[in-house]
């Protein structure tokens, strides 16, 4: 997998759990508003369940987008790309 693959992957799964987060975490306070948007599939308990297992995924997340995407990372990448031979 290409490194602009990967870093898709993360951008795009990170924001979709950060939209979870958000959802259930709507979901746990104003339970009757998410219930009545989402059909009633989204209840308070199950925001609440599901609002504690996203965190860590959510954090791993976070944490490989700031690392892949930082100064340092790139400045690493460029390096080694110049020092390939061509």
């Amino acid at each position: 997998m290409s490194r602009r693959t990967l870093l898709r992957v993360i951008h795009w799964s990170l924001l979709v759990l950060a939209i979870l987060v958000v959802v259930t975490g709507l979901g746990i306070t104003e339970y009757r508003i998410v219930e009545a948007l989402t059909f009633g599939l989204l209840g308070k308990a199950l925001a609440f369940k599901l609002h504690l297992w996203i965190w860590v995924p959510f954090l791993v997340l976070l944490a490989a987008h700031v690392a892949l995407t930082s100064k340092a990372m790139r400045r690493l990448t460029r390096k080694r790309d110049s020092d390939r031979p061509s």
